[in-house]
């Protein structure tokens, strides 16, 4: 392969446009006079009306098939999707999920749920900016809970502290039915109910289960019948 007379190439330009900096690699042989010496920490200087401002990183010159051809790599963080739009973009999430919570035929309490939804979203947002509010896909994972069982009553809400929601149910006798819905599509529950034989004494279950046969893996515990209009 012939050597690149880098000077010669830089002469193709128009010296007088301010120059912007461009950086070379290790592998370009330094053919270049004593006074302008290449080192690693070295840069030829080109001008801004040929290239952008923008530094390039790991640029080179070859010669492929008798024909001159400057490479360069895209900026590092060109089209990069910011922490920021993440968040937006969650947030859009939640918002929309929220919606459709409030505009869906199948939740009986679908306003009163949404208004609820919103509070906690916008308190999360107000005490830190930074945060989620509510993790999307534990909301999703609790709106398609509501989906699968339409006659449950409306829940208590909170948010766990990763924003996951967190929905409980208490019935007479101190009954109580609570899940954790996880971004995974898994849900914790846990179950408190009286003990028959103690009647001072409670019985607690727990356990995980994906949301879809979470309502069969409780059937045993006869829980659907005090949740439920």
């Amino acid at each position: 392969m012939p050597e690149i007379d880098l000077y010669k190439m830089l002469n193709r330009f128009d010296p007088a446009q301010i120059p912007s900096i461009v950086y070379g690699n290790k592998s370009i042989e330094d053919n270049s006079p004593n006074d302008y010496p290449y080192t690693d920490t070295a840069a030829w200087e080109l001008p801004s009306k040929i290239f952008s401002k923008t530094r390039y990183r790991n640029t080179a010159f070859v010669n492929q098939e008798e024909s001159d051809t400057f490479i360069i790599d895209l900026p590092e963080n060109q089209d990069a999707i910011t922490q920021a739009t993440l968040l937006k973009s969650e947030e859009d999430q939640v918002q929309e999920l929220i919606f459709r919570i409030k505009w869906s035929r199948s939740i009986f309490y679908q306003e009163s749920l949404a208004n609820k939804l919103f509070t906690l979203f916008y308190d999360a947002k107000e005490e830190d900016p930074d945060c989620l509010g509510i993790a999307a896909e534990s909301l999703r994972n609790f709106y398609n809970f509501l989906q699968l069982h339409p006659n449950i009553k409306c829940p208590t809400i909170s948010l766990t502290p990763d924003y996951d929601i967190y929905a409980s149910w208490r019935g007479e006798q101190n009954r109580v039915f609570s899940i954790h819905f996880l971004p995974d599509g898994d849900a914790r529950f846990v179950i408190f109910k009286p003990n028959d034989r103690h009647p001072t004494r409670k019985i607690r279950i727990s356990g995980v289960a994906t949301t879809d046969i979470l309502m069969e893996t409780v059937t045993p515990y006869c829980v659907e019948g005090w949740i439920s209009e």
